[in-house]
């Protein structure tokens, strides 16, 4: 599948910069459309917390700071968009046969809910961080897009790499999200100069086959290198990305929660570690 239409929440905060930073190197690289979307809170939702007692110049009040608040952070997000990609050389136009360009939406509502529609019509989503050991801005709706709208997540670092999707690493388990995962990569993996299939085995584990996957490679016209690399104590997220960060990668190709969500959140898991922890782009499906 082309990736052609790329959708990037923004938040009009300091991270926007880091996410579109990487989004815009997708964007060039594909020659693709990127929608930056800001969600507008809609300040009724908060009413039924106030209780039968509250004012109706206390409710004016609260509705004004959030329509102020959120006119802000759209300001905030539209100014950084456009800087981030006067600096790449991209246009900011609605018309969607302009590409590679940049345009700028904006919806009212619940933000995980409104990026989950908005993610069902498009080719990929990009998300951002706070911080290496934060969790991933924008989480409910970064799981909205990827479990519930079923797209590629395109997961940025807080610091921007300076190539992107050159020296591509696909974290292989055979399972069906991984095998997702590379399916959504293959723009990028068609256009990378070096590609490395990388299983990480548990003590006593099995070797993960990777001949279907490099069969599968190669009718696309891509080569790959296969590693197997013991996980020797570390958490399998925390091997992925040790390896990935040793290659030299600008790009981990990985399925994301392979396991159940609650079990994710409870237990740990690779998709939760790779989200606080990742200092490389990360393409996730499910």
């Amino acid at each position: 599948m082309a990736i052609k239409h790329i959708l990037v929440p923004l938040y009009g905060t300091k991270f926007d910069v880091s996410v579109l930073r990487t989004a815009l190197q997708a964007t060039v690289s594909l020659e693709a459309k990127l929608i930056g979307l800001f969600v507008r809170p809609d300040p009724r939702e908060a009413l039924p917390y106030l209780g039968e007692g509250a004012s109706g110049q206390l409710i004016e009040d609260i509705m004004s700071s959030s329509r102020a608040g959120a006119d802000l952070a759209y300001e905030q997000a539209r100014k950084v968009l456009s800087e981030e990609a006067s600096i790449m050389s991209l246009p900011l136009v609605d018309d969607m046969t302009v590409r590679p360009s940049c345009a700028l939406t904006e919806e009212i509502g619940r933000a995980d809910y409104v990026v989950e529609q908005a993610s069902q019509l498009t080719d990929l989503v990009v998300f951002g961080q706070r911080s290496k050991t934060d969790d991933a801005i924008g989480g409910e709706e970064l799981a909205s897009a990827l479990l519930m709208a079923r797209r590629p997540v395109l997961l940025a670092p807080l610091e921007t790499s300076p190539t992107f999707a050159t020296n591509i690493t696909i974290g292989w388990d055979g399972s069906q999200e991984a095998s997702h995962a590379v399916a959504a990569a293959m723009p990028f993996l068609k256009q990378a100069r070096h590609i490395t299939i990388l299983s990480i085995e548990k003590e006593g584990g099995e070797e993960q086959a990777q001949t279907g996957l490099t069969n599968y490679l190669a009718a696309h016209g891509c080569i790959a290198e296969h590693r197997h690399i013991a996980a020797s104590g570390r958490p399998i997220g925390e091997a992925l990305l040790d390896e990935s960060t040793a290659l030299l990668s600008d790009l981990l190709v990985v399925g994301g929660y392979s396991h159940s969500r609650l079990r994710e959140l409870i237990m740990g898991g690779v998709t939760r570690h790779i989200r606080g922890h990742t200092s490389i782009p990360v393409l996730m499906a499910h």
